[in-house]
């Protein structure tokens, strides 16, 4: 029920003596307005937690504050805040102590408008109930491009970096049915050809700006966790080859996490110690051998870490924080080894790899020494009819190949609203590090497709796609679906 609080003379009489009983308002001098009995109060909370500012990154958006007052209510906010809209300006009380009648919190919904390219800005809206009166600062800050040395921030890699494709089934290949120390044997097993200077080449002439390039090493590791010569050469030749096209490189440790007796990177709190010593033994060994190397080489920290019983749904008790230790682990490790590391662009994954919203919430990103040089990194496979995760499109003819529809735009787009979300509240890059449409869906559907990935999530946050799978051939170097490249990375034919 809406309270209203002028009333005429004739029904004074009445209302005050049902104020009286029910305890909500006394009358205050110009017999006129009314105010609680007792002292005024204001609550403004965001999430749970008390309000005292706003910080909307660059992509702008919206929040959510929760308003209660024993007294009618109004919001001000100061000069030059056009760019900022409020939902609701004044209000009734939220506690009446009405018997038998809860009290009814008012929601107000705050949006920032996309600030873009232009300069930080800020104002003051205040909110007043009679005489008590709470301000809050609402910020839009533009991302630092770089830090004080001059090392490229996270988020303007991520906003140079584009979109980007995995040089995938080659370097994180791996298996028992070959020697380990045939580099070539190693580098082949899963049906590619030896990554070569042109395939990268070919990469930056379609348009690409980064190329993920994931690496197993258990196999090319000794009893002592040192990793061999020869696989640390290659995988320098090969992270080489994608910086002399220009390219932004992602080098990470691949499967050796995931499911499988070889996944020894597991998220595994009984264990967590002995996990934790290889695996900065490992990363010490790579952070060193690449420490000269410039902004454009990303460390990723591990790939899709499962827990010790390789569970793709809810971990077992602990598998959480053992991904957030392990993460924490990777960054101070890296930190340690000093040089270009102190300044290198880090990505850290979630729980194997997921974007939902549990996996975000169980997820700590780690603390770090230097500001604004974390991305997270989650995979995205949906619509699972499209990119064929689940195996349904293998034996339907071509004809029957499904089409780009609203229900899979839907699909996707709930997901990617939690990573917006992510990255706009914690500011922090978002690298979707793996996604895919099947290889036999038209070239007109795909690029439907590649069009929305990118275009929704990079016009709301900093979000990145990388592709998974086959789009330029790795021999003849012949872009393989044009349309779907053209879209996917927003160029032009």
């Amino acid at each position: 029920m809406k309270h209203l609080f002028k009333y005429k003379s004739g029904l004074w009489l009445f209302m005050g003596l049902l104020f009286s009983t029910v305890g909500l308002v006394s009358c205050s001098d110009d017999d006129d307005v009314f105010v609680p009995d007792g002292p005024v109060t204001l609550t403004l909370t965001c999430n749970g937690s008390e309000l005292t500012d706003l910080d909307f990154g660059s992509y702008g958006g919206n929040a959510l504050v929760t308003l209660e007052s024993n007294a009618p209510w109004e919001i001000v906010k100061s000069e030059n805040s056009d760019w900022l809209v409020l939902s609701n300006r004044s209000g009734d009380p939220t506690i009446t102590n009405t018997p038998g009648k809860e009290d009814e919190p008012r929601y107000i919904k705050i949006t920032a408008e996309r600030l873009g390219k232009g300069e930080t800005r800020s104002c003051t809206v205040t909110f007043k109930a009679l005489d008590k009166v709470k301000s809050i600062t609402v910020t839009q800050k533009q991302a630092l491009s770089a830090d004080d040395s001059g090392w490229e921030s996270a988020v303007a890699a991520s906003q140079k970096m584009g979109s980007g494709i995995n040089l995938y089934n080659t370097l994180d290949a791996c298996g028992d049915w070959f020697d380990w120390d045939d580099i070539v044997a190693a580098e082949t097993c899963w049906g590619q050809p030896l990554a070569t200077q042109g395939w990268f080449d070919a990469v930056a002439a379609a348009g690409f700006k980064g190329v993920r390039v994931p690496v197993t090493w258990y196999l090319h590791m000794d009893e002592n966790w040192k990793v061999k010569e020869p696989w640390m050469n290659r995988v320098e030749e090969v992270v080489n080859y994608a910086l002399n096209a220009g390219l932004y490189c992602i080098l990470n440790v691949h499967h050796d996490t995931g499911g499988g007796d070889h996944a020894w990177l597991c998220a595994d709190m009984n264990n967590i110690e002995s996990i934790s010593e290889k695996y900065a033994a490992l990363w010490t060994q790579i952070a060193n051998r690449f420490n000269k190397y410039g902004e454009k080489l990303i460390f990723e920290g591990y790939n899709e870490m499962l827990d010790a019983q390789h569970s793709w749904v809810e971990p077992v008790e602990g598998g959480y924080e053992a991904v957030n230790v392990l993460a924490q682990k990777f960054v101070d490790t890296v930190r340690a080894t000093g040089g270009n590391n102190m300044h290198r662009n880090l990505i850290v994954n979630t729980y194997g790899g997921g974007g939902s919203k549990t996996r975000l919430d169980n997820f700590v990103l780690p603390a770090d020494q230097i500001q604004g040089h974390i991305m997270l990194e989650v995979h995205n496979y949906t619509p699972a009819d499209f990119s064929n995760l689940n195996g349904t499109l293998d034996d339907l003819p071509d004809e029957e190949m499904p089409l780009w529809t609203r229900e899979f735009e839907y699909m996707l787009r709930n997901e990617l609203d939690l990573l917006i979300e992510f990255s706009n509240t914690n500011g922090v890059p978002v690298v979707i590090g793996e996604c895919g449409a099947y290889d036999r869906i038209e070239d007109e559907e795909k690029a439907k497709y590649g069009t929305f990935i990118r275009t929704y999530t990079s016009e709301r946050a900093d979000i990145n796609v990388f592709f998974w799978g086959q789009l330029i051939d790795r021999t003849t170097y012949e872009q393989l679906y044009p349309k779907f490249i053209s879209a996917f990375t927003g160029q032009t034919n």
